[in-house]
């Protein structure tokens, strides 16, 4: 796989299911990275474990992160990205079931850029999913690689 545009974490098969379905409309399913839990995340954005022969410079556009995952939980996974010179400007979208407010405001202030709900109606899961990967892949302009090691 080259450099994803996207990652996904999600530990749901069906919700990573029907993201991955609202997704091919913007993007082919080569650009989707998708990790099930916390730790997978963090091992493919760091190039360890299982991804440890990815090249650490390939870092997708987008994070479309859940919170409440196995193994490292969505807001530890957002601690160690923000914590990381490497991925500190890396944006991160909370895509999240929950509506616990202390979760939203936590992740806010960790730097997720921004936090959507998660609906149960697919229609709408789709319409917000294409509205963020549009945004991010199509209108963002990203940090270079550059200002990501200034920062």
């Amino acid at each position: 796989m080259g450099t994803p545009s996207l990652l996904l974490v999600d530990d749901s098969p069906t919700d990573s299911a029907l993201i991955l379905k609202a997704l091919a409309s913007v993007v082919t399913p080569e650009q989707v990275a998708v990790c099930a839990d916390g730790r997978a995340a963090l091992d493919f954005l760091f190039c360890r474990g299982d991804f440890a022969g990815r090249n650490s410079a390939d870092l997708p556009r987008v994070v479309l992160l859940d919170l409440n995952l196995p193994r490292v939980s969505g807001l530890d996974v957002l601690r160690e990205v923000r914590a990381d010179e490497r991925t500190r400007l890396l944006p991160v979208t909370i895509l999240s079931g929950g509506d616990n407010a202390a979760d939203m405001r936590t992740a806010i202030q960790l730097g997720a850029n921004s936090y959507i709900r998660k609906p149960t109606d697919f229609v709408e899961l789709s319409r917000r999913v294409v509205l963020l990967a549009r945004y991010w892949l199509d209108l963002n302009i990203p940090a270079t690689p550059a200002e990501r090691r200034e920062s």
